[in-house]
């Protein structure tokens, strides 16, 4: 699969606050990433009293994970219900400020199609089984 087609178009708001951005959707992250500048500018951050590293893909990689950010999401024009933890990386790749990782693609049921990124249903709902 191309990049290409693993970007999404994504609204983040907390408050008063709205930000537009494309997201990498990586379906094999184990969790939902947010860039520590990104979190701090939509004023969201939620520091953690115990920052720890998160192995990555790269043979020396690692992610400093140092906070939370919790915020309302659309994903694809699509509202997702409530709101979303990301976790919050020190050290994400500069070009890279959101990574839509597993438990999302799952919970929201993303699916990947020829014409892009898109939830299976519309409106997204969730079931408690």
């Amino acid at each position: 699969m191309k990049v290409e087609h693993a970007i999404a178009d994504v609204e983040l708001r907390y408050r008063e606050r709205e930000v537009r951005l494309k997201s990498l959707v990586d379906t094999g992250a184990s969790t939902s990433l947010i860039s520590r500048k990104l979190s701090e500018e939509m004023g969201s951050f939620i520091p953690l009293r115990k920052p720890y590293e998160l192995k990555t893909a790269d043979k020396e990689g690692k992610l400093r994970i140092t906070g939370q950010c919790l915020v309302e999401v659309t994903f694809q024009n699509v509202d997702v219900p409530g709101r979303v933890l990301f976790d919050v990386a020190e050290n994400l790749r500069e070009d890279l400020d959101l990574v839509i990782g597993r438990p999302e693609i799952d919970k929201w049921e993303i699916i990947f199609t020829p014409e892009g990124l898109r939830p299976k249903k519309v409106p997204i709902e969730f079931e408690v089984i």
